[in-house]
């Protein structure tokens, strides 16, 4: 008759030792990755708009695993049991998981604010430049929002990354204005705030960005409101196409 070991059963000490402390060095890794991504989940819920990718879901999941199974391990190492070989099963998924949600390059930078604040700048500046053009080209601003909005989608919009607390992404959008004064309502991330002149010779644009979570107009380096002005000048030469920043 063939012996064999039955789950739950006392096993030798050190067997369970080294299978104790092989996999729970696999869960603290697991654990490890995934702060990160329980920080950035903590806080996106907690605030109305935050910046970047939204957590990665296969590491959250690794992390669950992992703990389920490290839970019943030292469970049963406490009572001097084999732990059932599901609870290893389970944290090598977790540690499967985690790997398959990729690499974190580059996501604690991405998901800064003061790095979606660039991004809509860089966008709204490839829009001002190619307004700038129209004005001096033809001698008054383009009044039709479509003119405007099709300029938005043109310099980049998606790449700017804002999402609500749902994790629904915001794309850059514009607020029409009927002075350079009046505030969008409500305020939303990535708006351009764009007024224009009734004669048309000249325009403004203010950026909504993001602090601590909530819509700011975005401000200069000496704290006054960021505004990205056009005013026709006669006296200039006729213009030359708009070079439009790379995109990063």
């Amino acid at each position: 008759m063939t012996a064999r070991s039955e789950v739950g059963q006392p096993s030798p000490l050190g067997l369970r030792l080294v299978h104790a402390a092989l996999f729970l060095a696999f869960a603290a890794g697991v654990g490890v990755v995934s702060v990160p991504e329980w920080t950035h989940l903590g806080s996106a819920l907690a605030q109305p708009f935050h910046a970047g990718a939204a957590p990665r879901w296969l590491v959250l999941m690794g992390s669950v695993l992992a703990a389920v199974g490290t839970v019943r391990l030292a469970w049963e190492l406490l009572r001097g049991r084999s732990a059932p070989l599901w609870a290893s099963g389970v944290i090598l998924l977790g540690v499967m998981s985690t790997l398959a949600g990729g690499r974190p390059q580059g996501l604690e930078q991405s998901r800064a604010e003061v790095t979606a604040n660039l991004d809509l700048l860089r966008v709204a500046r490839r829009v001002h430049l190619q307004m700038v053009h129209e004005l001096q080209s033809h001698g008054e601003t383009p009044q039709a929002q479509d003119v405007w909005r099709t300029a938005l989608a043109q310099a980049g919009a998606d790449q700017v990354r804002v999402h609500t607390r749902t994790f629904q992404s915001l794309h850059p959008q514009i607020a029409w204005m009927p002075s350079e004064s009046a505030v969008p309502e409500p305020l939303v991330p990535g708006q351009l705030a764009v007024h224009v002149t009734s004669d048309g010779v000249g325009f403004s644009v203010r950026l909504v960005g993001l602090e601590q979570g909530r819509p700011v107009l975005l401000k200069d380096d000496q704290g006054a409101t960021l505004v990205l002005r056009g005013l026709y000048n006669p006296d200039l030469p006729p213009p030359t196409p708009p070079q439009v920043p790379p995109t990063p």
